[in-house]
């Protein structure tokens, strides 16, 4: 928003520094974790945020294609969050401690006590359930991402792939998600 890019470099100019130049955050990161032959080959980074996820595909050194998905990691927290009736920042405690993208791997029998992970009363739940609505969401994301991908007439056509970042690319088999979708 052009009100933050205002704030912000004038809280930069106050502090006594200069800007040469401000930069898309999608474009840095795709700088900072590619090299220059994925993005002459063809790439896609996918910056997984709280409350965004932001795509650029590259390709011969050029950008091609920019989107921002407005879904993020927070909204998995916040699906948690409503699926077992708990806090916000419970789930975020939940998420960070058991979840995982693919609940094929977990099975239907491994309970969780909630109390030893985001304190209070002991309640248990099953694993798989926390499984499931994280994989519901990530499914959703990369389902976004490649319509995005098709827009740009480069879905399942990128020969460096796709690199995920960013605080949501943390969770456990992620990757495998994002193959089955992309």
């Amino acid at each position: 928003l052009s009100s933050h890019v205002r704030n912000l470099t004038k809280s930069i100019f106050q502090a006594g520094l200069e800007i040469d130049d401000l930069v898309l955050g999608i474009l840095a990161t795709a700088e900072a974790v590619t090299t220059a032959r994925q993005r002459e080959l063809g790439v896609s980074v996918v910056n997984i945020g709280a409350t965004t996820t932001s795509l650029v595909v590259e390709e011969e050194g050029d950008v091609i294609h920019l989107a921002v998905i407005p879904i993020g990691a927070e909204h998995v927290t916040s699906d948690i969050a409503i699926g077992l009736r708990i806090s916000l920042d419970a789930a975020e405690r939940l998420k960070l401690a058991v979840g995982t993208a693919l609940s094929r791997g977990v099975k239907k029998q491994e309970e969780i006590d909630l109390g030893e992970i985001v304190g209070g009363e002991s309640q248990r739940c099953s694993r798989k359930y926390v499984a499931e609505i994280i994989e519901a969401r990530m499914e959703e994301i990369f389902e976004h991402v490649d319509r995005e991908l098709t827009a740009a007439g480069r879905s399942g056509s990128l020969p460096a792939g796709v690199v995920v970042v960013g605080g949501g690319a943390r969770l456990p088999d992620l990757v495998e998600v994002a193959k089955r979708k992309l």
